[in-house]
């Protein structure tokens, strides 16, 4: 059988049962079995299985374990409640405050977690309630609430980061300091917008009285639950940078970090414990398996020879090298609702890798702006799962107002992936800066 033939059966098998339905990692297994059943036999589904086996027993994927329970423990144990609250004394009567705090708490939080739903949440939850009784119209309560959610994929540690580098075999330390300028560029588009916007129009966040806080009790709040954090954020980007720790060893340093900080507190109890080591081994197994059947997926491609051919295809495209990477991305913003950000690497990181570095553009770069695009999936309507998570927490608002709420922070994203995409030292220079470990 043409390559071509069974690539178009491949993906076809698998498109099909997601549209009937069937969740995504069963659609995977689904097409793994009856394609392997079709090209090799019975000796496929045993290829199948050691493939399964194989791609779960890697030192590297240990990181995505570590830093979800750590920022089940920072979360549970209100350490991050608290360094929002102090980080609020600091704005004043800056114009949409709150909006502004829901920036910089969510790219403080993203260095404590990888998790954007889990971020999103909270800052919706805690932060929209004081928005509304203050008189924030939605789409400047809700839109920054949007993006700064989806900082914890683009700030390091990230658990998508890591399952990205891993199916793209790339440096899991590089990619994850690789996406650090990138995402407080995200961040600084935000505070632009927001700025910007309420100055330009005020009754967009209204000005409200703002208890005086003292510069003491301001320094005070920031050294007891701001600084400390610091420490967590350097076990865990310092380390890797300097070349001291590996991925593993960092996100091992931040976890032990997280526990230590959250006994110092007094947050940290046998409840909390067990309920931060529960969520963190359901999110985990459900990781986990995808990634099983991912691999498995990867292996089917590679076999049938589709992922060297369409490579070999399109080198040779009549078109500027560049115009077939934003094809790329557009196919993944495309698909990015629908799948959501794993199954979509899953999918793609296969077919697309080869084809960047057959034509010879730098993969750490690559993925970088793809991280960029998986977060914009999420914030794009119809099937942005980050617009139904704000749905689902905010009272008395329609779809229809979070989608219009998304579009400014839609820009943003469109903005700092150009710019990544007409400079790639952006997403290179720190890498290159690093240690090697």
């Amino acid at each position: 059988m043409e390559w071509y033939w069974s690539f178009l059966l491949i993906m076809g098998g698998f498109f099909f049962l997601v549209a009937i339905g069937v969740p995504v990692v069963f659609a995977f297994f689904g097409t793994n079995i009856a394609c392997l059943w079709i090209f090799m036999g019975e000796a496929g589904l045993e290829l199948m299985i050691d493939s399964i086996y194989g791609s779960l027993s890697v030192f590297v994927l240990l990181p995505i374990t570590l830093f979800l329970l750590m920022g089940e423990v920072l979360f549970r144990s209100g350490i991050a409640l608290n360094m929002i609250d102090a980080i609020d004394k600091w704005l004043g009567r800056l114009p949409g405050r709150l909006a502004l705090l829901s920036v910089g708490s969510g790219a403080l939080l993203a260095t404590l977690s990888g998790a954007s739903i889990g971020t999103t949440a909270m800052l919706a939850s805690t932060l929209s309630p004081a928005m509304e009784a203050r008189g924030y119209k939605k789409s400047m309560s809700i839109g920054p609430l949007l993006g700064s959610g989806g900082l914890a994929i683009m700030i390091p540690p990230s658990a998508l980061g890591v399952i990205l580098a891993v199916i793209a075999s790339v440096s899991v330390g590089k990619l994850l300091i690789a996406i650090l300028i990138p995402g407080l560029l995200m961040a600084l588009s935000y505070v632009i917008y927001i700025v910007g916007a309420c100055t330009l129009n005020p009754s967009l966040a209204p000005p409200y009285v703002v208890d005086r806080t003292s510069l003491a009790e301001k320094l005070r709040l920031t050294l007891k639950y701001v600084v400390p954090l610091s420490v967590i954020i350097f076990l865990v980007t310092g380390v890797m940078f300097l070349g001291v720790a590996t991925p593993t060893e960092a996100a091992a340093l931040g976890t032990a970090g997280a526990f230590v900080l959250a006994a110092c507190y007094r947050g940290l109890s046998w409840k909390i414990t067990r309920e931060s080591l529960l969520s963190t081994l359901r999110i985990s197994v459900m990781v986990l398996v995808i990634l099983a059947s991912a691999q498995a997926f990867t292996q089917l491609l590679a076999y049938t020879g589709s992922t060297r051919y369409l490579a070999q295809w399109a080198a040779s495209l009549p078109i500027a090298a560049i115009w077939v990477i934003v094809m790329m991305h557009l196919v993944t913003l495309i698909l990015g609702g629908p799948l959501g950000g794993i199954p979509l690497i899953m999918m793609t990181i296969p077919i697309f890798i080869p084809i960047v570095k057959a034509l010879g553009f730098d993969p750490i770069w690559f993925c970088v702006v793809m991280l960029i695009n998986v977060e914009l999936a999420q914030i794009t309507p119809p099937f942005g799962v980050l617009l139904y998570v704000v749905r689902g927490i905010v009272p008395g608002t329609t779809m229809g107002q979070i989608n219009r709420a998304a579009v400014p922070i839609i820009f943003c994203h469109l903005l700092v992936m150009g710019l990544i995409i007409a400079f790639p030292a952006l997403a290179t220079w720190l890498p290159a800066m690093m240690t090697a470990k």
